[in-house]
Order: structure tokens, then C-alpha cells, then sequence
């Protein structure tokens, strides 16, 4: 019999995820599977760092499950005492699985988890974690498929293969997120070990520069990045750009959700735009069709006329969608400039692109001072 060991952690400062009925979906696969009584199945919930070695510890399982929010390379997000988040390092988690021979296969079901995955594959010869941010039903639809598989007697490959065709079936795009890392699919490449006293360059703008080693037996290291002052929106590629886990992850989430609202409010300076840049990033991945405008930009006689705003409003995400203006086709008759505009929307833009659209909407408070158009 092998025990499968379900992690679960939603601390009170992240997004409420479905982690109970992630649990109960598994619990059910397994329990109408032909090999049922191959399989053990043990729950832990609002797991802290502690509960996490105990329980491997107590019931040494084959199949580890976590579920619950991942913040990148800075680690898993459990809970402290108090409920609230604390993240559990990359290097912790790979250090702790190498102490357990038993487990055969990990699979983290949280956002960003690939780099958790790269580490403890090192020790674990089957490990799945995601290389983006996965929405709740598609990380639902994922074990449902895993586990199904292994009810059925196939093998944590095909269990992996099987996961993601479930999330394909149920019309969900998110299929190329879980990643599996085992000895069989895994292809390395020997490195070559540049000499000590040679100067090794890169393009790279990251990369470690090594220099002549000196007398002094010392060796000395630089960052070949050029500096640059961070202002106003951070581009995508800056190395200036500090996440604020889980705030880029919960974004992340909430904006492949059908009819989603992400309002991001802060002081100024405090990377408002730049936040706004990698949601829509993040869409664009998705296939979503994206648009971003800035009310800065709005000349100021339209701020003072309801109609002409909405006419720059539909007619500059027309320009961002790359479609041909038709305001003057649909702007017509005695209906209010609102009904119009949304009729634009409805009839026109929606139904001219074939996959969903993410808005950004930057310096919004510029609508605030213009009570003819305030909301």
C-alpha cells in the first residue's frame, strides 16, 4: 500500500483557494478506482513548517501532494501560528525530502512551483510543479486526472500526461503549466568548468564575471549588469523589479477567472504600473487579447464632455486591438452615450476577437477630478 501525504496551506493573508474540494475530488477518484486498497490517504491542513517534517516523519509516504499558493524562487507559502503566511524556502524543502528515501513522487500544486520542483528533484525521482501561476480549476482538474491514473494502475509519467489531458478536456488553457521533472524525460548536458585564470564574459546582463586570480589566492566576482535608475514603470526584463509575494501570484490567478476585477491601490511611486504590466503579461501568455491605457493621456477637452470620453475611451482600445474604428457605424440615435458605448463593446470589439480581453486602466484617479465623467 502506498500512503499518499496531502499538504494543505491557505494562510489568511492570501486568495481563499479550493483547496477542500481539491482534497474531496482526489479522495473520490481513488475511492471508485480498481485499486483502491493500494492507496492510503492522509490529510493535513493549515500545515505550518513543523507539521510539514512531522508528517513526513510520522507516516513516511510515497506520494507527497502539496496544495496551496507558491511564490517563486523565494519558496511554498505555509502558515505560521497564527495562521498568516510564512514562505518555506527552496533549499529548505530540497534539503528536507533528501532525508526521506520513501518518497517516490511530489507533486506541488501551487503557482510558481517549478523552481521547488527543479530542487527537489535532485533527491525525489518524480517531481511536478507548475511554471506559472494555474487557476484553481485547472489545478483541481490536474490531480483529479493524476490520481485517476494511479487508481488505475499507470505510471507517475502517464499520471502526469493523464492530469494535463484532463485539464484539456475540460476546455481549460492552462494544460502546458505542470511540469514534470523524472529520470526518464530529463535530458543534461555536461558543462564545461572555465580555468581560473581565465576571464570568462557574457551578454548575459545577470552573469557573474570571473576575473585573473590574484596572489592573494582570492577569488573575485562582479556583476556585468549595467546600472540603471529605476523610475516610473519598471520594464518586464528589470532586475529592479522586487515581487511582493503573493501579491503578483494572487494577481496572476485572478485575471484568467471569467469577468475578474483587480483594482491595485497604493501610494504613488510604489509600482502601481509596473504591477499592472506583468498582469497583463501574464494574460498575454494565457492567449488572452490584451489593452492598456493611461488617463493621463486623455486630452483635456474630452474630460469635461461624458460622450466625447467614451468615444476616446472605445476608440483608443480599438487602436490597441489592431481593429478598424467604426464609432461612426455605432454612435448613432437617441440612446445615452453609456448605452452606446456598451453596445460598441457587445457588438462590435468583443465579437471581432476570438479569445478573451484583459483591460488595464492606468491612473485611474484622473477621473476623479472631472465630475462630468466620474463613475
Amino acid at each position: 500500500m502506498k500512503k499518499i501525504l496531502i499538504l494543505s496551506a491557505n494562510p489568511t493573508n492570501t486568495n481563499k483557494l479550493r483547496l477542500d474540494e481539491e482534497v474531496r475530488e482526489i479522495e473520490a477518484g481513488l475511492e471508485r478506482s480498481r485499486s483502491r486498497d493500494q492507496f492510503q490517504l492522509i490529510s493535513k491542513w493549515a500545515v505550518r513548517s513543523n507539521d510539514l517534517r512531522r508528517a513526513l516523519l510520522d507516516h513516511k509516504p510515497e506520494i507527497v501532494h502539496f496544495c496551496g499558493h507558491g511564490a517563486g524562487s523565494q519558496g511554498l507559502a505555509l502558515e505560521n501560528n497564527s495562521g498568516q503566511m510564512q514562505l518555506v524556502k527552496t533549499e529548505t524543502l530540497a534539503g528536507l525530502f533528501e532525508l526521506f528515501d520513501s518518497i517516490e513522487c511530489v507533486l506541488l500544486n501551487a503557482c510558481y512551483s517549478e523552481a521547488q520542483a527543479e530542487a527537489i528533484y535532485q533527491h525525489v525521482d518524480y517531481v511536478i510543479g507548475m511554471n506559472r501561476a494555474i487557476g484553481d480549476r485547472a489545478a483541481i482538474e490536474f490531480a483529479v486526472g493524476f490520481y485517476d491514473a494511479l487508481g488505475a494502475d499507470r505510471s507517475y509519467e502517464d499520471a502526469y500526461k493523464f492530469g494535463c489531458l484532463t485539464i484539456d478536456l475540460e476546455g481549460i488553457p492552462e494544460s502546458s503549466t505542470p511540469v514534470l521533472k523524472s529520470k526518464n524525460n530529463r535530458k543534461t548536458t555536461p558543462q564545461q568548468q572555465p580555468n581560473q585564470d581565465e576571464v570568462e564574459n557574457s551578454s548575459s546582463n545577470r552573469e557573474a564575471v570571473r576575473v585573473p586570480k590574484p596572489k592573494s589566492e582570492e577569488i573575485i566576482y562582479k556583476l556585468a549588469f549595467p546600472l540603471e535608475q529605476p523610475e516610473g514603470q519598471i520594464p518586464l526584463d528589470s532586475v529592479y523589479y522586487i515581487d511582493r509575494p503573493p501579491i503578483e501570484t494572487d494577481c496572476s490567478e485572478a485575471i484568467i477567472k471569467p469577468g475578474a476585477l483587480i483594482r491595485v491601490k497604493a501610494p504613488r511611486q510604489m509600482g502601481k504600473s509596473s504591477l499592472m504590466m506583468r498582469i497583463l503579461d501574464h494574460a498575454s501568455k494565457q492567449s488572452y487579447k490584451t489593452a492598456c491605457l493611461n488617463f493621463q493621456s486623455v486630452d483635456g477637452e474630452l474630460l469635461g464632455n461624458l460622450d466625447l470620453f467614451l468615444q476616446w475611451f472605445a476608440a483608443s482600445i480599438t487602436d490597441a486591438l489592431s481593429l478598424p474604428e467604426k464609432l461612426e457605424e455605432h454612435w448613432k440615435g437617441v440612446l445615452g452615450s453609456k448605452n452606446k458605448c456598451t453596445n460598441y463593446f457587445e457588438r462590435y470589439l468583443l465579437p471581432s476577437i476570438d479569445t478573451p480581453l484583459a483591460l488595464g486602466l492606468d491612473e485611474v484617479d484622473e477621473v476623479f477630478k472631472h465630475p462630468a465623467i466620474e463613475p
